[in-house]
């Protein structure tokens, strides 16, 4: 699929755009980190999902970056209008992936842009701006740069399950039908680190964390993932071992097949 999607664009080119992309977005929401933003609740009554001036601004840099490049792809993004549904390229974005980190301070948000073809997601990048630092996959190859340094990323191996570590952005947001599945696989690992939104995804693909758990995901939390994650040797499938999201968005990531195997073993009989 990815030979396919990179035939007539050079994958090269496309991943230059997308880096590209993500740069200008950090550089629109980096003014609003820890300067205290209007905020400003998208949900209902007793639901807080939150977006500030820094989000829109970030998804305009990435919308502009892309029209200019690939004026017939499609883009799809969390605080914008569909354009060009049509195109079997579509762009799929979320300008800041953790905006409670990123209205409280906390460094664990980054801008996410994955380019799917025909449906299947074949490039993502992730970028922190604050850190200066870039995740990017696509294919069987994934990478990491920080300033001048770079490096290939690769996932752990080699842990059983009782000494992975484990990690999930925040473990009341799973619903009550949901939370035993998480502390089952809470008890089962060495120990679990929460808030890290997509972060916690990049220290997956750089060998540092071994599972991440979540739900309630949106296509934009996780398409652009899927790529470096895959790329780096990992598994990434919804609660029921199917390749794609389903319908609660609820998310297993691991760091290797086998691992994967035995965390989705235990979280099917909870």
């Amino acid at each position: 699929m990815a030979e396919t999607a990179f035939g007539a664009l050079g994958a090269e080119r496309t991943l230059s755009v997308a880096l590209a992309a993500a740069q200008a977005a950090g550089e629109a929401a980096l003014p609003y980190f820890r300067q205290a933003p209007a905020v400003e609740n998208k949900a209902g009554p007793g639901r807080f999902d939150p977006v500030t001036r820094g989000d829109q601004d970030a998804e305009r840099a990435i919308r502009a970056v892309l029209r200019e490049a690939f004026p017939d792809h499609g883009l799809r993004g969390e605080e914008g209008d569909d354009e060009r549904p049509e195109s079997p390229y579509q762009w799929i974005m979320d300008p800041i992936d953790g905006t409670r980190a990123f209205i409280t301070g906390l460094v664990h948000w980054g801008v996410l842009l994955g380019l799917a073809y025909e449906g299947q997601t074949v490039l993502g990048v992730m970028h922190q701006p604050f850190t200066g630092e870039f995740w990017w996959g696509y294919g069987a190859q994934a990478g990491y740069r920080r300033g001048a340094h770079s490096q290939p990323l690769r996932t752990r191996t080699g842990l059983p399950l009782a000494e992975a570590h484990l990690a999930t952005t925040d473990p009341y947001l799973f619903p009550p039908e949901e939370a035993p599945v998480f502390q089952a696989l809470r008890s089962a690992t060495r120990h679990c680190r929460f808030g890290t939104d997509c972060y916690g995804y990049g220290m997956l693909a750089q060998g540092q964390l071994d599972l991440v758990l979540e739900s309630g995901l949106s296509s934009w939390d996780i398409e652009p993932l899927l790529p470096i994650i895959r790329g780096a040797g990992g598994v990434v499938t919804s609660w029921d071992g199917a390749p794609t999201l389903g319908p609660r968005g609820a998310v297993l990531a691991a760091a290797n097949p086998s691992l994967h195997e035995a965390a989705l073993a235990l979280i099917a009989t909870p």
